[in-house]
Protein backbone atom coordinates (compact mmCIF):
# COMPACT_ATOMS: atom_id res chain seq x y z
CA UNK A 1 0.00 0.00 0.00
CA UNK A 2 2.73 2.46 0.90
CA UNK A 3 4.73 1.62 -2.24
CA UNK A 4 1.79 2.63 -4.45
CA UNK A 5 1.42 5.93 -2.61
CA UNK A 6 5.18 6.49 -2.80
CA UNK A 7 5.08 6.12 -6.58
CA UNK A 8 2.07 8.44 -6.98
CA UNK A 9 3.67 11.05 -4.73
CA UNK A 10 6.92 10.76 -6.68
CA UNK A 11 5.11 11.34 -10.00
CA UNK A 12 3.15 14.31 -8.59
CA UNK A 13 6.36 15.85 -7.28
CA UNK A 14 7.97 15.49 -10.73
CA UNK A 15 5.08 17.47 -12.21
CA UNK A 16 5.37 20.26 -9.66
CA UNK A 17 9.16 20.32 -9.92
CA UNK A 18 8.93 20.78 -13.66
CA UNK A 19 6.39 23.59 -13.24
CA UNK A 20 8.74 25.33 -10.77
CA UNK A 21 11.69 24.77 -13.17
CA UNK A 22 13.81 22.68 -10.83
CA UNK A 23 17.25 21.93 -12.32
CA UNK A 24 17.50 18.47 -13.88
CA UNK A 25 20.35 17.14 -11.73
CA UNK A 26 18.56 17.27 -8.33
CA UNK A 27 15.11 16.52 -9.81
CA UNK A 28 14.97 12.82 -8.93
CA UNK A 29 16.41 13.35 -5.44
CA UNK A 30 13.84 16.04 -4.64
CA UNK A 31 11.03 13.80 -5.89
CA UNK A 32 12.33 10.88 -3.82
CA UNK A 33 12.19 13.27 -0.89
CA UNK A 34 8.51 13.89 -1.70
CA UNK A 35 7.77 10.18 -1.77
CA UNK A 36 9.52 9.59 1.55
CA UNK A 37 7.68 12.53 3.11
CA UNK A 38 4.31 11.26 1.91
CA UNK A 39 4.91 7.75 3.22
CA UNK A 40 5.87 9.22 6.61
CA UNK A 41 2.71 11.35 6.54
CA UNK A 42 0.45 8.39 5.78
CA UNK A 43 2.14 6.15 8.34
CA UNK A 44 1.80 8.69 11.16
CA UNK A 45 -1.77 9.50 10.14
CA UNK A 46 -2.67 5.81 10.28
CA UNK A 47 -0.98 5.33 13.67
CA UNK A 48 -2.10 8.49 15.47
CA UNK A 49 -5.09 9.74 13.50
CA UNK A 50 -3.74 13.29 13.65
CA UNK A 51 -3.19 15.03 10.34
CA UNK A 52 -1.55 17.95 12.14
CA UNK A 53 1.15 15.85 13.80
CA UNK A 54 1.71 13.86 10.62
CA UNK A 55 2.10 17.03 8.57
CA UNK A 56 4.54 18.53 11.05
CA UNK A 57 6.73 15.42 11.30
CA UNK A 58 6.68 14.85 7.56
CA UNK A 59 7.62 18.47 6.80
CA UNK A 60 10.38 18.27 9.42
CA UNK A 61 11.85 15.12 7.85
CA UNK A 62 11.53 16.53 4.33
CA UNK A 63 13.38 19.68 5.37
CA UNK A 64 16.10 17.66 7.15
CA UNK A 65 16.67 15.54 4.05
CA UNK A 66 16.63 18.69 1.93
CA UNK A 67 19.29 20.37 4.06
CA UNK A 68 21.47 17.29 3.80
CA UNK A 69 20.97 17.01 0.03
CA UNK A 70 21.65 20.72 -0.42
CA UNK A 71 25.02 20.24 1.21
CA UNK A 72 25.86 17.20 -0.93
CA UNK A 73 24.63 18.45 -4.31
CA UNK A 74 25.60 22.13 -3.80
CA UNK A 75 22.11 23.48 -4.50
CA UNK A 76 19.86 25.61 -2.30
CA UNK A 77 17.70 23.58 0.06
CA UNK A 78 14.52 25.15 -1.36
CA UNK A 79 15.02 23.13 -4.55
CA UNK A 80 14.54 19.98 -2.50
CA UNK A 81 11.93 21.35 -0.08
CA UNK A 82 9.29 22.64 -2.52
CA UNK A 83 8.68 19.40 -4.46
CA UNK A 84 8.80 17.50 -1.18
CA UNK A 85 6.27 19.62 0.65
CA UNK A 86 3.85 20.27 -2.20
CA UNK A 87 2.00 17.01 -1.54
CA UNK A 88 1.34 18.05 2.05
CA UNK A 89 -0.45 21.30 1.16
CA UNK A 90 -4.00 21.43 2.56
CA UNK A 91 -5.87 21.56 -0.75
CA UNK A 92 -8.95 19.74 0.53
CA UNK A 93 -9.36 22.08 3.50
CA UNK A 94 -9.00 25.16 1.29
CA UNK A 95 -11.49 23.75 -1.23
CA UNK A 96 -14.00 23.00 1.54
CA UNK A 97 -13.54 26.49 2.96
CA UNK A 98 -14.45 28.04 -0.37
CA UNK A 99 -17.35 25.63 -0.87
CA UNK A 100 -18.80 26.43 2.56
CA UNK A 101 -18.27 30.13 1.94
CA UNK A 102 -20.24 29.96 -1.32
CA UNK A 103 -22.98 27.92 0.37
CA UNK A 104 -23.13 30.55 3.17
CA UNK A 105 -22.40 28.06 5.95
CA UNK A 106 -20.50 30.38 8.28
CA UNK A 107 -19.72 27.89 11.06
CA UNK A 108 -18.28 25.35 8.65
CA UNK A 109 -16.24 28.07 6.94
CA UNK A 110 -14.48 28.86 10.19
CA UNK A 111 -13.83 25.21 11.02
CA UNK A 112 -12.45 24.44 7.58
CA UNK A 113 -10.39 27.63 7.52
CA UNK A 114 -8.89 26.74 10.89
CA UNK A 115 -7.95 23.30 9.59
CA UNK A 116 -6.29 24.76 6.48
CA UNK A 117 -4.38 27.35 8.51
CA UNK A 118 -3.29 24.77 11.09
CA UNK A 119 -2.02 22.38 8.41
CA UNK A 120 -0.16 25.18 6.64
CA UNK A 121 1.29 26.24 10.00
CA UNK A 122 2.41 22.67 10.66
CA UNK A 123 4.28 22.65 7.37
CA UNK A 124 5.89 26.01 8.06
CA UNK A 125 6.85 25.09 11.62
CA UNK A 126 8.34 21.77 10.53
CA UNK A 127 10.51 23.47 7.91
CA UNK A 128 11.49 26.27 10.31
CA UNK A 129 12.45 23.88 13.08
CA UNK A 130 14.47 21.67 10.76
CA UNK A 131 16.33 24.59 9.21
CA UNK A 132 17.20 26.09 12.57
CA UNK A 133 18.21 22.65 13.84
CA UNK A 134 20.66 22.12 10.96
CA UNK A 135 22.03 25.66 11.36
CA UNK A 136 22.66 25.09 15.05
CA UNK A 137 24.49 21.85 14.32
CA UNK A 138 26.72 23.67 11.81
CA UNK A 139 27.52 26.36 14.37
CA UNK A 140 28.17 23.75 17.06
CA UNK A 141 30.66 21.93 14.83
CA UNK A 142 32.49 25.18 14.08
CA UNK A 143 32.65 26.04 17.78
CA UNK A 144 33.92 22.61 18.67
CA UNK A 145 36.99 22.98 16.42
Amino acid sequence: MYSYQFIISFICAIGFALVFQTPRKPLLISCLNAGIGWVIYKYITNKTGSAYMATFVSAFVIALISEYCAKIFKYPAIIFIVPGVINLCPGEAIFNTMKYFIDNENNMVLLSLFKAMALAGSIAFGILLSTSFSTNIKNFRRRKK
